[in-house]
């Protein structure tokens, strides 16, 4: 081993014992320990005549431990297809939701954010693709062992890793696995003294984008176009338009209503304390978290506040015995605009552009109608949408070994107990807003058609008790290692809810359901429960440290099944074959390190369907038309209808899933290579029989198990780590691919091939094939068109050749907003203290559809649909002439409004600077580091031109964007 002075020239070596000696020049002097093959160590002088020190090996990391289905196992003992983030790169993206810093990291999960609204900006997961279109595609997130918790919502800080199971190793949760598994481990206590944590961070939040409408003369030209086109008169005389397009008179001005609504920078706060330590007999970690995520809305009180606890306590009663205690609570305070924010955003892309946000006395614009004026429809004025969710997860645990029956035996399980209690109030109540009438100078009130004063309170309340216990044997003899166990497990769920509204208040200043009037007046209730229960066990097995064998089954039963058709086994099995273990590979085969091959199968399930479709359901009657009276005073009695027909046989969802791949380590294990490639058959998906019974008929059948999909894909992930004394770096690169296709849908036999879903994407695009726009009247008249078609309008194909353009016409097209192709770049240098940190995230083959003007008649075009549109004068245009959401010709769901929706995104970037432990020794404070980041920086894309995130799943492009966030924190050790 080499010894040396960091920073300085003169060093020694180690002798055939590890005996060294070396002159410190002084106390404050950094040993550096290094060898060929093993992990460089630091260790400060401080004044000690003696440092002993223990290098680790590169290659140690075989030995690292990856949480698995109700256990753990060595990595170098993995066979299934199994990623790990650990818990410091979760803390590198800025976003307040876990789910999110997941992007770009792990081969096989594909995610998406959809929006940045405080409090709702998680992304969609999905694991290897879409599998299902009968029922849920969410993989199952499972925290600590238990089922359900949120992920989005635990703190950052509390997390030790997260380890997503994406092929047969997801087999243990049987009927919730064949959307594959995500565990969640949080931190423990460890042996030695209380290390106190601290991290805080200020970030400013920005949306990415944002569709730029026309300003007010351009809307007044556009309109009047329109209306021409259909044979109208032009609503806006071209002197009050040049007007406007001079700008130099005040009372002719343009109103940007989209940056009326949203502004530019929105605070977040984010802190959080944690203490980990513990001796012999007690380990504990105690963690709290304060999250303030306010919005971009610009006159809103909409905000977000999360406070999170964590206490994970162990407990070594005896030397066989150990007990847990874990307690987490959360509590988490949403406020938002009454009035939604789709409603919000229709009526800002509808407003016309010549219309002020306030009058010049001061006076709030009424809008088009009803005072529906958006920058005010985000503020408190029409009330206000107060919710709160409260949350306690306790879990109480033992483990007990039973070396006096059986060496390497041992009992364990918990208790878990999750209650959910939300209360929500919505208060609504009328505002002043006016309208102006130019001819007579005066402003009207529409105070009284805004809104009623009105008060909604809805409370929820759930728990989820989850119980578990295996027996388990982990046992090494010879060449032969054994890790079984056998267990019990049992979820019991029920929630109720409550719900009242009361209209016509006394005051809006007592906003409590007792003022209220009996007009309209509701209180109602409902509730629900759901169980599952199972039988489960794994048996895994090495021999010699090179063959590799693992099996598994759970016999689950679930509640949404009829009783005699609940349970069902899913099986699994793994193989293993560390091949660079061979004499023969060893011998022959240089500059390999590591090289092991893998295969599994299992049977999984999905019961991820409504509940109770085996019964016949009735519902009561709510529509006064229908109501039943007896009696001479015609007295009305509450009665039923039959609401669904049942269906008996129904069952979960079926997937065979089938996975090859290897794990393969270079260059001392400075470079890691994994490759999989995956088969999933789904089979007894739930869908409807449309062939066999004709809409016609008028008959509603319930849905059954007669669906089935094919998904197929690879991911692999290449890393390159080094480390080189005072400098290190990685290189990492992810890729997935997971086309689906459905093999069987019952469809109606009178649709054409062409529109038949069968063989495409499970969402894939139903749309017109066109051949972009008329240019002139000869292609109109030379071609079959809908109509009152002209110049200007989408050239829509006759698909069936019948001569005419009809929904016959439409096609479907293999591309899906899914995306098929899901890549990660990641990089990372350090260099003494100073590190620098990228994660890139970019997704291929997918397309969205986005329709521009289908919000409404009067939606104001985004900038680049009128600056490219046809007129006479520009009869090469890119885009059809001017039209709105009652064109059909134009507004209509063609392969003409589909959008590239690949992109590359600098998803997370940051830069620390670790300050020397001795900076503040001192003060009693030990290492202190400071950082700067940013997530969603910027991305490449073609959607930048439409001002549309390519991660959107709104066809009409509108909607919260995800935010840009910029980042800047300190963390501090003590």
């Amino acid at each position: 081993m080499s010894i040396k002075i960091k920073d300085a020239n003169n060093g020694t070596t180690t002798d055939n014992d590890g005996n060294y000696s070396i002159t410190s020049p002084n106390d404050q002097a950094i040993l550096v320990f290094s060898y060929i093959g093993f992990i460089t160590q630091e260790r400060k002088v401080t004044g000690s005549a003696t440092i002993d020190v223990v290098l680790k090996s590169k290659d140690a990391d075989l030995n690292e431990v990856v949480v698995v289905g109700y256990g753990t196992r060595k990595k170098a003992d993995v066979v299934g297809a199994v990623s790990t983030v650990k818990g410091e790169q979760v803390l590198q993206n800025a976003s307040p939701s876990v789910s999110n810093s997941l992007a770009g990291r792990v081969p096989g999960l594909i995610t998406n954010n959809r929006s940045g609204e405080p409090g709702a900006d998680g992304a969609s997961l999905l694991i290897r693709g879409l599998n299902s279109f009968g029922g849920g595609t969410s993989p199952l997130i499972v925290v600590d062992g238990i089922p359900d918790r949120d992920l989005n919502r635990i703190n950052p800080d509390d997390i030790e890793n997260i380890t997503v199971l994406k092929d047969a190793s997801a087999a243990i949760y049987g009927v919730r696995s064949a959307n594959g598994v995500i565990l969640i481990t949080t931190k423990r206590g460890k042996t030695g003294k209380a290390a106190i944590h601290y991290n805080g961070s200020y970030s400013i939040q920005q949306l990415t984008r944002f569709t730029h409408r026309v300003n007010a003369w351009e809307y007044m030209t556009y309109f009047n176009e329109l209306n021409l086109n259909q044979g109208n008169t032009a609503p806006y005389a071209q002197s009050e338009i040049d007007k406007y397009k001079a700008g130099n008179d005040p009372n002719y001005t343009s109103t940007d209503w989209m940056d009326a609504v949203f502004r530019k920078n929105a605070p977040q706060n984010n802190h959080s304390i944690s203490v980990q330590g513990g001796g012999e007999q007690v380990k504990y970690f105690f963690s709290g978290q304060t999250l303030d995520q306010q919005s971009n809305l610009r006159n809103s009180e909409q905000r977000f506040k999360q406070f999170n606890i964590r206490s994970n306590i162990d407990a070594t009663i005896s030397p066989n015995l150990k007990v847990n205690l874990d307690i987490a609570a959360r509590k988490e305070d949403k406020n938002n605009p009454v009035v939604s924010l789709s409603q919000t955003l229709h009526e800002a892309v509808s407003m016309y552009p010549f219309l002020p946000v306030y009058w010049p006395n001061g006076y709030i614009n009424a809008g088009i109608s009803n005072g529906r004026n958006p920058a005010i429809m985000t503020s408190s004025l029409p009330g206000y949408d107060h919710t709160n969710y409260y949350t306690v997860n306790p879990t109480l645990g033992f483990d007990l070994k039973l070396p006096y029956i059986l060496k390497g035996l041992s009992l364990n399980g918990y208790a878990a107990f999750d209650y959910k209690y939300v209360e929500q109030k919505t208060f609504r109540q009328p505002w002043d807003a006016y309208t102006y009438d130019a001819a007579s100078k005066t402003y009207s009130n529409q105070r009284a058609s805004t809104s009623i004063l009105s008060l909604a309170q809805d409370a929820q309340l759930s728990n989820q008790n989850t119980y578990f216990i295996k027996m388990a044997y982990d046992h090494q003899f010879g060449n032969h290692s054994i890790n079984a166990f056998a267990g019990f497990e049992q979820t019991v769920s029920k929630w109720n809810r409550t719900y009242a509204y009361r209209r016509d208040l006394l005051s809006n200043q007592l906003d409590q359901l007792f003022t209220g009037s009996a007009v309209d007046q509701n209180a109602t209730g409902s509730a629900s429960q759901d169980a599952r229960e199972s039988y489960l066990g794994r048996l895994a097995y090495t021999y010699k440290n090179k063959y590799l064998a693992e099996a598994s089954f759970r016999y689950n039963g679930s509640f949404n099944f009829p009783t005699d058709k609940r349970w069902g086994l899913f099986p699994a099995i793994s193989l293993g074959w560390k091949i660079s273990e061979e004499g023969f590979f060893k011998d022959n085969i240089k500059g390999i390190d590591q090289l092991k091959l893998r295969a599994s199968w299992g049977l999984m399930g999905s019961d991820a369907v409504a509940q109770y479709l085996y019964v016949t359901r009735y519902q009561l009657v709510n529509n006064p038309i229908y109501y039943t009276y007896f009696g001479d005073d015609y007295t009305e009695v509450k009665n039923l209808y039959l609401s669904a027909t049942p269906n008996p046989n129904i069952t979960w969802e079926k997937q065979d899933t089938r996975n090859i791949g290897f794990d393969a380590a270079f260059l001392s294990n400075r470079l890691n290579i994994t490759f999989d490639a995956f088969r999933f058959l789904r089979k007894d998906i739930l869908a409807q029989r449309n062939a066999s019974v004709p809409q016609y008929t008028g008959l509603s059948l319930p849905a059954e198990n007669i669906g089935k999909s094919l998904n197929k894909g690879i991911d692999f992930s290449i890393n390159y780590n080094e480390n080189r004394s005072t400098f290190k770096y990685n290189f990492g690169a992810n890729f997935t691919y997971a086309k689906s296709k459905i093999i069987f849908r019952d469809e109606s036999p009178n649709i054409p091939e062409w529109q038949k879903s069968t063989g495409y994407a499970i969402d894939s695009w139903l749309v017109y094939q066109t051949n972009g726009i008329y240019h002139t009247q000869g292609q109109v008249d030379n071609s079959p068109h809908m109509p009152g078609a002209k110049p200007g309008d989408l050239w829509l194909i006759d698909k069936s050749g019948d001569g005419n353009i009809t929904s016959d016409d439409r096609v479907r097209v293999p591309e899906s907003a899914t995306p098929k192709i899901m890549y990660g770049l990641l990089m990372g240098a350090e260099y003494k203290g100073i590190a620098l940190n990228l994660v890139w995230s970019g997704q291929a083959m997918a397309k969205q559809m986005i329709l521009p003007q289908s919000q409404g008649s009067l939606v104001a075009p985004p900038s680049y649909l009128y600056n490219g549109r046809w007129t006479p004068d520009n009869p090469n245009a890119e885009f059809p002439k001017a039209f709105n959401a009652n064109d059909p010709r134009n507004s209509t769901s063609a392969d003409f409004w589909l959008r590239n929706a690949a992109f590359l995104r600098l998803k997370t970037i940051e830069l620390s600077y670790a300050l020397p432990e001795v900076t503040f020794e001192k003060y009693g404070i030990g290492a202190v580091k400071v950082f700067a980041g940013a997530t969603n920086l910027f991305s490449f894309d073609s959607m930048k031109k439409y001002g549309v995130d390519p991660e959107t799943n709104n066809i009409t492009g509108i909607n919260y964007p995800q935010t840009r966030i910029f980042r800047f924190g300190l963390n501090v050790n003590l």
